[in-house]
């Protein structure tokens, strides 16, 4: 009788599938390790960039609730009414007598009962006048201080009883200008948007929108002349920047 061999004597794994095996789980290790290494080497996000990120994030929404306020139809929070330069341009040219319209709506206010006025201290601005700078004021100045002139807070200040408009015309001269920029408090508000120059605009348009703005909305300002315009035009002829407020020493 033949010996069977033993099957306790044979490998459970061919030779060459043990190898194989062993490569496979080799490479297997490797790739675990290479993985954990750069994960735990990668760089970890730079703070300083997502900060600038955020940034840019947030000035993009400012800037588009800014365009919003300007060219988007809509009620402010004391009920007066906002509407696009378009719109407003269109609505005087459709209507000659909406110029007379605004005019009377935002015509100063009547002083009170019993006020002193000092002989010759305000001079009344032409009926003319009033309407040229009305219109100017409705196709270039309407969309942010709106038709009330009390701006859209907290983006656009208020032109209405503001002690700027009917102070030296010599700055808001500068402001329609050059523009201006920086924090400035009206109403006990403030303000950090800027005012860009004024597109399109003579001096006789200067002159005509600031008397309008100097004598409605509830202010009382002398008319402004075309004369005092073209000095302020000549003494910064040179200047292309807009002011800030600091320079020009407001709070």
């Amino acid at each position: 009788m033949s010996e069977q061999p033993s099957s306790g004597n044979r490998p459970l794994i061919p030779g060459q599938i043990a190898s194989w095996l062993r490569i496979v789980c080799f490479a297997a290790a490797a790739l675990i390790v290479t993985g954990y290494v750069y994960l735990s080497v990668r760089k970890a996000p730079n703070a300083e960039a997502d900060r600038r990120a955020a940034q840019k994030v947030l000035r993009a929404e400012n800037t588009k609730k800014g365009l919003a306020l300007i060219n988007e139809p809509g009620r402010n929070a004391d009920g007066t009414y906002r509407i696009p330069v378009k719109d407003a341009a269109a609505l005087i040219v459709a209507d000659n007598k909406v110029v007379a319209k605004l005019q009377a709506a935002a015509g100063p206010a009547p002083a009170p009962a019993g006020a002193p006025v000092a002989a010759g201290a305000f001079v009344k601005a032409s009926e003319e006048q009033m309407k040229r700078g009305a219109a100017v004021y409705g196709r270039t100045c309407i969309a942010c201080h709106q038709p009330t002139g009390k701006g859209l807070p907290p983006v656009f200040p208020s032109i209405s009883e503001t002690p700027i408009v009917v102070g030296n015309p010599e700055l808001p001269i500068k402001f329609i200008l050059q523009g201006l920029m920086g924090p400035i408090t009206v109403g006990g508000m403030t303000f950090n948007s800027m005012m860009p120059p004024v597109p399109g605009v003579n001096d006789q348009d200067i002159a005509d929108v600031l008397t309008y703005a100097r004598q409605s909305f509830g202010n009382k300002g002398n008319p402004v002349s075309v004369d005092q315009v073209k000095a302020v035009r000549a003494a910064t002829a040179g200047r292309t920047a807009p002011w800030t407020t600091a320079e020009l020493g407001l709070k």
